[in-house]
């Protein structure tokens, strides 16, 4: 439906004069409900980027706050021969190792055999073989090949003894059978069941009976060293049995260590760092929330919303508190500039930590007692504190979800506004439009009524005057 004027022509009434109208009404009516609505996205958005730093920030202080990084270890001292490695909470130490003398597998080569499909025997039997205490049966044939036996040893007694067949030379293939494990008692021992038909290039080795059997390559060794000057035996060179929690690997002969077991302050030292940073990104972003700069024309998002001003404020406060001994952030490294830009001296944390690490430790992630009743006595560290602080903003039920919550629900509510408004706009505009046509085609018709009516004068006015 259209309007082209109204009153024949009078140009009183366009359709650019009723858009013209309707676009002041839409500038007084929905543009408001638009810019609110521009808003309140800002707000979710900003919304979702807080909570993103403050779970980041208390990811930060959640770590310092957990007694397991206090329980790190590093190691100091190893060397190309003697290598360890310390798991969490072992105790703090220094100890030598040295004259090292690595622990062997045993090492078995049969005699030669043309290729690795020649038969191994005249006839049926059975093969026992053993190894570390634990013996095997391998049944033969006289179709048996050497390669075939290869694999029934590793089938069957896999676990303790790995066959390979080694082409030594041109024409020359031999079975060679090495022990799983290391140590004295994994000699391998293979013997002929009674009766049996095995050709004797399997069975042992004699000098003077069987000059081409089955000779040891290398013998089954356990590993001796010295820890602190105390001569140890072990059956392999992995020992885990010394210090509950500590690895020693012996890696050569003939070696030697002084390792240091200490606390892992790099890794406390890096976990302080990463919260400085954490909470510099935050405190600038919620800055840049909550404040205005007349000079540059800007107006925060959360200007004037207290529950998201009083988040720096709450954090400084347990940034600067004193614990009851005394202890501070800023003797760790940590300070706060004029500005509000935390620093980290990682020297001066170093320092401050290793003099007291007991008294450091539990001002970082608290303390936590029993009493002679069985009643457990929890103290807060000023890390766990700033856990517990954040917690109230990002938990499920903390206050930037309530705020997200009402966010979403506020703009719900001025999409609905916005929808109701622009329909009932329209629909005036459209009645409106629907009358002025009316009007027009009324107007046409009696205009066209009076140029009738004056012709028909001015012919009889004309026919008068002949």
């Amino acid at each position: 439906m259209s309007v082209s004027s109204l009153g024949a022509g009078s140009g009183v009434l366009t359709a650019t004069v009723i858009d013209q109208l309707k676009a002041a009404d839409t500038k007084a009516i929905i543009t408001p409900i638009d810019n609110k609505i521009t808003l309140q996205k800002q707000k979710d958005s900003a919304l979702s980027l807080l909570s993103s730093l403050l779970t980041t920030f208390k990811s930060s202080a959640s770590s310092l706050g957990d007694t397991a990084l206090y329980q790190e270890r590093s190691v100091s001292g190893n060397t190309s021969s003697v290598s360890v490695t310390a798991n969490s909470g072992v105790a703090v130490q220094s100890f030598s190792v040295s004259n090292t003398l690595m622990a062997l597998n045993n090492v078995k080569e049969s005699g030669q055999f043309s290729s690795g499909s020649n038969a191994i025997a005249t006839g049926t039997g059975t093969m026992a073989l053993s190894a570390g205490g634990v013996s095997y049966s391998i049944n033969y044939t006289a179709s048996t090949t050497l390669d075939s036996l290869k694999d029934s040893i590793n089938s069957v007694a896999g676990g303790s003894v790995k066959a390979s067949t080694l082409q030594v030379g041109a024409n020359d293939y031999r079975l060679v059978l090495t022990s799983v494990k290391t140590g004295a008692d994994q000699t391998i021992s293979l013997t002929d069941s009674v009766g049996g038909a095995l050709d004797t290039k399997l069975l042992a080795y004699d000098v003077t009976t069987n000059p081409t059997g089955m000779q040891e390559i290398q013998a089954a060794r356990d590993a001796t060293f010295k820890y602190n000057g105390i001569s140890m035996t072990r059956s392999s060179n992995t020992i885990t049995d010394i210090v509950p929690g500590m690895t020693l690997n012996l890696l050569e002969d003939s070696g030697s260590a002084n390792i240091s077991i200490d606390q892992d302050t790099q890794a406390i030292s890096d976990a302080l760092s990463s919260f400085v940073s954490s909470y510099n990104t935050l405190t600038s972003q919620l800055t840049s929330m909550t404040t205005t700069d007349v000079e540059a024309g800007t107006v925060g998002i959360f200007n004037g919303d207290n529950s998201i001003n009083t988040i720096t404020r709450e954090i400084n406060r347990v940034v600067t508190s004193v614990s009851s001994s005394g202890l501070s952030l800023p003797q760790f490294g940590i300070d706060l500039s004029e500005t509000g830009t935390m620093s980290f001296n990682s020297s001066t944390f170093l320092t401050k930590f290793k003099a007291d690490s007991s008294a450091s430790e539990a001002f970082f992630a608290g303390t936590t007692t029993v009493d002679s009743y069985n009643n457990t006595n929890t103290t807060d560290g000023v890390f766990t504190s700033m856990n517990n602080l954040i917690a109230r903003y990002t938990d499920s039920n903390g206050i930037i979800s309530t705020l997200t919550t009402g966010s979403a629900t506020e703009l719900k509510a001025l999409n609905t506004n916005r929808t109701r408004s622009q329909a009932l706009l329209d629909a005036r505009y459209e009645a409106m439009t629907a009358r002025f046509v009316q009007y027009d085609t009324i107007m046409t018709k009696l205009t066209n009524q009076f140029a009738s009516l004056k012709t028909q004068i001015n012919m009889a006015i004309n026919g008068t005057n002949s």
